[in-house]
């Protein structure tokens, strides 16, 4: 008997290391997801959905082959696992029946302490199995984390060594710097560059995308290391400073900015960590943080929000506009009076008003520090005391302003690019907009008094209709739907039920034959009965090792078919939704991904052989009933009736609870996990605040929080598990009777094993009503019958804003646009221009039909409402650069041929115009690989102009009706500004719409008509010279942003 227990102990192992892992297969779907989801409006933009679940189906048929290689091992591991403790138990009753004959034992009881010892022994290793597995995923998860923890960085945050000056006086040497990028050493971006940045002066870095300007500031923050060469500061090498003490004194200000999940407040104060000012009073931080806020002009709009500085700004500053989010974080990076400030395009998002004043906030935080600029808006450097024009990782030139102006070459061409000095004066035209007079408003021109999405509080998200309000389903009618909408797996399902019986009968069979053998112990032929019911246990585990091997093979194929048809499934629905979705808080990326993630492995593991055990059980507690309420009905209605009853309902409390402490403990753990994922998304701005320990300390405290308030469920829902398992022994009291003692001790037995799984039962369940939730989840704006062949009978010749009001469907009491009516005739280039959060992003976004007019139409050649007509119709009429780029997994070649439709793949030649035309062809054609090189995730093999550069080619490979440009050339260098811009307006020619966002005002002097926002409605309208003729608001941008070449 003994012998058997090794051999069950390893099937044991095996199941559980084969139920260990998903495969390998699904993560490269799991870590493209994360890029799609962000990038949802690039999606949308472009049709992309059917073409991105067709290639994610592609990883999970991979996922699926992989996981259908196990069928074979799950069947021999879980057949082997029960027929070797059945073949062990007959060889120990055949011994055991010798030895009595013989004497060799006084009676048959012996026997039965030792096999029942032994059976106790064999049914606790099978028990374990599925902690097994929970044991397994954690060591595997631990050996990820120790090889992570164990790894030695060359650059350590944490490390307390190294020299902390008492005093910085901000001289930077850079001697003789190459550098390659460790993903692309073959690429040599800086080359034996030096330069002397004197203290107190601000030296500012201009050239083209791709030169090494962004570069020089990561190696200053010691993102990298030199390959070669030194960085000094004030005579000491930055490698011999303390990490945290330099990134303490030297305060970066990104392009694009990053906010964190909190107040205002609370993302402002975050620049006094590590600070002399961290641990000062409350009432000093408050002073400073309003002191930074007013030198970024950010107080004004910061006290008009709904709750001052404690107002909350979303995931990312999501609530909040681009400008708004760019002075907040200029506020942050001020706030601790830094020696050395770095500015990275600093005021690129800000529109020429707000860009003028925060530039001269920010010359006069400048003065007497030293600090590093770079600018694309040359207006913003032109105060530099010494402009660097780099090129190809060199210094081609530098100078002043005026210096490079008059004897620079390359300089002098990008000023002239950017001057806005008008070519003559017009007449103004008056405004479309009935509401709007011809005369500039009396309001002054201020960002503060624009409403935005800030307002979108708690109590405006309380009435979403969202997964917290669906009514879920329990475990039986969940599992029973899941059934039912996979009718493919009909005969799978009925093999897996037959198998389930014929195991469930194994269990009293076992008791009936145990009464026998204890019968035979008594009689005259007591060794040769006792060997045919010894050859019965053999027969036995053969039928359970059959049994057991068809349960395993079919509950595998049932498994991984429902949970590829999860994830596929899970996957469409969530692109399929429009933004109202994605607006919401906890549709998060990281949330999202989570589910995306988790919740199909939930379901995997639950329609697997877990629910084909407890199906067993289940039958096995009627069979084991009914068997012994026939042998001894006097004796066994006690068990059944009197302790059999409390057990289930002590096991049900108990899944019930654990569902309720489950469901708590994943909203509290999304939180800890929310604080981990924004980190890691956004450590760059982690790393240069150098808030590295102050976020370890705010993740340990949410996870000590999850821990300490579920303590309570869980002491609850361990009596309910003790309960389960003490009333088995009670029911073996009860019926202590040869017969029917058996049979009902293994009843007992198969109804505590109906809730061994409990755990992952509550998991499942959850998931699969998230399922469930997201498939009868409709969005507004979706492909239905009425529409489904409705698109622009014209092709989307003209556009009419018909009196349009907006809110964002988060904030509905902030009115974003109010009673917009403009139109947009056949082949014209217009342009809105404005202050940030005063709509003309909003404009984009309902032109592209990301959201419906809360009240008001668009209409789309001058005949059909845009909300009549099927979006993905429309949307094949119209292409859209971002401010942002957004670009996907693959190649370039990929990215680009993502413009064209669904159903058809861009030509070579159709790639190659659209990237000639976007100024793109030369850097494509210089990469390693050219069109099929790798963009990296994210794009992030390639710089931020090139990435633009990419987007607009895509854009241009659709050839659309209407092209909408939502700043997007702001990331270009000048030369490449000028270029695309000459192309933008060459496509711009004939019958295509030219819609621009732009804040570059450079960019859209050429436009038919200009548009100017302020507070959600149009206030100017003309030409360059019309407006500029005028002297109003959009003169007073353009007197901001004129270099006076």
């Amino acid at each position: 008997m003994q012998s058997s227990k090794p051999g069950q102990f390893r099937h044991s192992l095996i199941m559980a290391n084969l139920r260990k892992y998903k495969g390998p297969s699904w993560l490269p779907a799991d870590s493209s997801n994360t890029i799609l989801l962000g990038g949802v409006r690039a999606v949308q933009a472009f049709g992309l959905r059917r073409r991105l679940v067709a290639k994610y189906k592609e990883y999970l048929e991979d996922a699926y082959n992989h996981g259908m290689k196990k069928n074979v091992l799950y069947g021999f591991a879980f057949g082997g696992e029960y027929s070797v403790l059945y073949c062990g138990m007959g060889l120990a009753f055949r011994q055991g029946v010798r030895m009595l004959s013989r004497g060799e034992i006084a009676d048959i009881g012996t026997v039965f302490t030792v096999v029942f010892s032994v059976i106790v022994a064999t049914q606790t290793i099978t028990s374990i199995v599925p902690h097994l597995l929970v044991f397994n995923r954690a060591a595997s998860a631990a050996a990820e984390m120790f090889t992570l923890i164990d790894r030695e960085s060359s650059i350590n945050p944490f490390e307390e060594s190294g020299e902390r000056p008492d005093e910085v006086q901000g001289n930077i040497e850079i001697q003789g710097v190459h550098f390659s990028y460790p993903s692309r050493p073959d690429v040599t971006v800086l080359d034996s560059f030096t330069l002397t940045v004197p203290k107190g002066k601000v030296t500012a870095l201009v050239g083209p995308s791709g030169s090494g300007k962004s570069t020089i500031i990561g190696l200053l923050e010691c993102w990298y290391n030199p390959t070669r060469g030194t960085i000094t500061l004030d005579g000491r090498n930055i490698k011999a400073l303390n990490l945290r003490w330099l990134r303490t004194n030297v305060r970066l200000v990104q392009q694009e900015p990053v906010l964190f999940n909190g107040s205002v407040y609370d993302n402002i104060v975050t620049g006094l960590i590590g600070t002399a000012w961290e641990d000062s009073s409350v009432e000093e931080k408050k002073r400073r943080v309003e002191d930074a806020a007013k030198l970024a002009f950010a107080h004004d709009f910061i006290t008009e929000l709904a709750q001052g500085y404690d107002t909350t700004i979303g995931q990312r500053g999501g609530l909040l506009s681009g400008g708004q989010k760019q002075r907040i974080a200029v506020a942050r990076s001020i706030i601790s009076d830094p020696k050395i400030l770095l500015l990275d395009e600093a005021t690129s998002a800000l529109d020429p008003h707000a860009e003028h004043i925060v530039q001269q906030a920010l010359d006069n935080a400048s003065k007497n520090r030293t600090t590093i600029t770079i600018a694309h808006k040359l207006a913003t450097i032109r105060g530099a005391d010494n402009i660097v024009v780099m090129s190809h990782g060199r210094i081609s030139e530098q100078g002043t302003h005026g210096y490079l102006s008059t004897c620079g070459e390359l300089y002098e061409k990008l000023v002239r690019a950017q001057d806005l000095a008008p070519s003559s004066d017009a007449e103004s035209t008056t405004v479309q907009d009935d509401d709007t007079s011809d005369t500039e408003p009396a309001i002054p021109v201020s960002l503060t008094k624009t409403p935005t999405r800030e307002a979108a509080t708690l109590q405006n998200l309380k009435h979403r209709e969202d997964f917290d309000r669906y009514k879920p389903l329990g475990l039986i009618r969940s599992v029973a739907k899941l059934i039912s909408m996979t009718p493919e797996l009909a005969g799978w399902y009925f093999v897996s039920l037959l198998t389930c019986i014929a195991g469930a009968e194994i269990f009293p069979g076992q008791a009936l034959l145990l009464a026998k053998i204890l019968d035979a112990s008594t009689s005259s032929s007591m060794v040769s009965r006792g060997n045919f019911f010894a050859l019965m246990f053999f027969v036995m585990g053969l039928g359970c090792f059959v049994a057991y091997f068809i349960m395993g093979w079919g509950t595998n194929i049932i498994a991984q078919t429902l949970s590829r048809k999860a994830r596929l499934e899970l996957f469409d629905q969530v692109l399929k939704q429009d933004l109202r979705f994605f607006d919401r808080p906890e549709n998060a990326v990281g949330a999202l991904m989570s589910r995306l993630d988790s919740y199909p492995q939930a379901i995997l593991e639950l329609m697997g052989i877990n629910v084909g055990l407890v199906v067993l059980s289940g039958i096995n507690v009627l069979i084991s009933s009914v068997l012994a309420l026939a042998i001894s009905w006097r004796v066994a209605v006690v068990g059944v009736f009197v302790a059999l009853p409390p057990m289930l309902l002590a096991g049900y409390a108990r899944v019930r609870l654990e569902a309720k402490v489950d469901a708590g403990m994943s909203k509290r753990y999304a939180v800890s996990s929310a604080v981990a994922s924004e980190t890691v998304i956004t450590i760059r701005t982690v790393s240069s605040l150098a808030i590295e320990q102050s976020v370890l300390a705010s993740y340990a405290h949410e996870l000590d929080t999850a821990i300490s308030t579920s303590v309570p469920g869980l002491f609850h829902m361990m009596i309910w598990f003790a309960l389960t398992q003490s009333i088995e022994f009670f029911i073996l009291g009860l019926g202590f009777w040869w017969g029917s003692k058996l049979i009902m001790y293994f009843c007992g037995q198969g109804a505590g094993q109906m809730f061994v799984y409990s755990s992952s039962f509550s998991k499942a369940v959850q998931a699969a009503n998230y399922y469930f939730w997201m498939l009868d989840l409709e969005p507004e704006i979706t492909e239905n019958h009425d529409n489904r062949d409705v698109g622009p009978a014209n092709g989307c010749t003209s556009l009419q804003f018909e009196k349009i009001k907006f809110s964002y469907p988060l904030a509905p009491n902030i009115k974003v646009l109010k009673g917009v009516s403009l139109d947009i005739r056949p082949g014209e280039f217009v342009a809105f221009v404005g202050a940030s959060g005063c709509g003309k992003s909003t404009m984009i976004s309902l032109l592209d039909r990301f959201y419906d007019p809360t009240s008001g139409r668009i209409v789309v050649d001058q005949t059909e409402a845009l909300s009549a007509l099927n979006s993905r119709l429309y949307r094949q009429h119209v292409a859209l650069v971002q401010q942002e780029p957004t670009l996907f997994p693959g190649s370039t070649r990929d990215n680009i041929s993502h413009g064209k439709d669904d159903d058809n793949e861009a030509s070579g030649a159709e790639i190659e115009e659209a990237c000639r035309a976007a100024n793109a062809w030369e850097f494509v054609m210089s990469l390693p690989e050219g069109l099929n090189t790798p963009c990296g995730e994210g794009g992030s093999q390639l710089s931020g102009g090139q990435r633009q550069r990419v987007a607009i080619s895509r854009a241009l490979v659709r050839k659309p009706k209407v092209i909408l440009l939502d700043e997007a050339t702001s990331a270009l260098d000048t030369e490449s500004e000028r270029v695309v811009q000459k192309a933008l307006m060459e496509v711009a020619a004939g019958d295509r719409i030219t819609v621009a966002v732009a804040h570059r005002l450079s960019t859209i002097r050429g436009a038919d008509r200009i548009f100017v926002f302020y507070g959600g409605d149009v206030v100017e309208a003309g030409t360059h010279e019309e407006l500029i003729g005028r002297g109003g608001m959009y003169a007073k941008m353009c007197e901001a942003q004129n270099l006076g070449v």
